[in-house]
């Protein structure tokens, strides 16, 4: 038996809600045997990994403001090297947010509302090199990958660089602050991009830039 065999699971949790981190210590109870580090953001959390490596990263993809905060983590910490497995813990219940997660580089998705019993397996089959997709999730994934549908439209190069701002997670105000126009300005785009991308809330037309930008090779 190897010494990762005897010590504790090491889970790093990524999340801006302290309750989280102490809710994976009760689910994992009895399941697993499980030391957990708590990160409030990201740059918390990149220190963390930094500090002392983790056996399985836990990540939130909301944290604060930022919608997607959780992607560019992963992204970046596999950018510098990172090699644990990732697994997303999320309210996020998009195939396209979904999809950009796993090109990111996470190892598995799992729903903040999904019984204990799920969270657990889910932590247990990444923890062991696998990959963990709720069946639903999965599907939905793989109905994206078909080809045809409706043809894209197009848009200006502001309301381009405003949809990317929007995917980012930006607010308008800090759209508008960082583009030098004004609020209105962003608030007048926004509902025009609603109107060509079909979405009927700000939540939808975020999901629907990230599948924009995605579709058009614009990454984010």
């Amino acid at each position: 038996m190897t010494d990762t065999d005897t010590r504790p699971l090491h889970v790093l949790i990524v999340d801006d809600h302290p309750v989280v981190a102490e809710g994976w210590d009760r689910i994992t109870r009895g399941r697993l045997d499980c030391r957990v580090t708590a990160a409030a953001s990201p740059l918390q959390a990149f220190r963390a990994w930094r500090r002392a490596s983790a056996d399985v990263i836990v990540v939130d993809l909301t944290m604060g403001d930022a919608k997607l905060a959780g992607i560019r983590l992963i992204e970046r910490l596999r950018a510098a090297g990172a090699m644990q497995p990732v697994l997303v813990f999320t309210m996020h219940r998009s195939p396209i947010i979904a999809r950009r997660a796993l090109q990111a580089g996470c190892n598995g998705i799992i729903m903040k509302d999904s019984p204990s019993d799920e969270i657990g397996l889910a932590l247990q089959q990444v923890a062991a090199g696998g990959d963990y997709v709720p069946a639903d999730l999965a599907r939905r994934i793989a109905l994206m990958e078909r080809p045809g549908g409706p043809a894209r439209p197009r848009l200006t190069p502001r309301e381009t660089d405003i949809l990317r701002a929007m995917a980012e997670g930006l607010a308008y105000r800090d759209i508008a602050e960082r583009a030098g126009i004004s609020y209105k300005t962003v608030s007048n785009v926004s509902q025009t991009l609603k109107d060509k991308l079909g979405a009927n809330s700000f939540a939808d037309l975020v999901v629907k830039a990230i599948r924009y930008l995605d579709e058009t090779g614009d990454r984010i």
